[in-house]
């Protein structure tokens, strides 16, 4: 499926662009596209006074293995089960971007999306985790061991 846009139901008639218009499976696309519209609009709305225009992010589905090496398991993104987010572009013109500034503190909205987004997805990877991962924010819902309750929230 290719996302294009989300609604976002506390905004009647107002919706997330996603510029990129990633492919995803219908399995996560549908999570992914709530995440966006029930959490992270009203968020970002709310701490940073701009309503969320849009989110930047990578092509979803690609068929490679984990961190794009060359031998190991398939990466979520193979599945479409995982997509990187670069930033968002709020109304204001700003945009906050997942890559942290040098000598700067990390910003509150991303802090509570990151933490937050635990509650949706099985997997959260961004600045500070890894070096694969030190500007973009991974989220997937790839199960891990016997259950989809286990989290990796880094």
């Amino acid at each position: 499926m290719r996302l294009k846009a989300v609604p976002v139901p506390t905004k009647p008639e107002t919706v997330v662009r996603l510029a990129n218009q990633p492919v995803l499976a219908c399995r996560f696309a549908g999570p992914f596209g709530h995440w966006i519209g029930d959490l992270v609009a009203p968020l970002v709305a709310g701490i940073k006074g701009s309503e969320l225009k849009a989110v930047q992010t990578g092509p979803g589905f690609e068929c490679r293995n984990r961190n794009r090496s060359t031998t190991g398991k398939l990466s979520a993104h193979a599945q479409g089960l995982a997509i990187d987010i670069a930033g968002f572009d709020l109304a204001n013109g700003t945009t906050l971007r997942i890559k942290p500034e040098a000598n700067t503190a990390p910003d509150p909205a991303l802090a509570a999306l990151r933490t937050a987004a635990c509650g949706w997805f099985t997997t959260i990877l961004g600045p500070g985790s890894d070096e694969a991962h030190h500007d973009h924010l991974h989220v997937d819902i790839e199960q891990h061991g016997s259950s989809d309750r286990y989290r990796i929230c880094q």
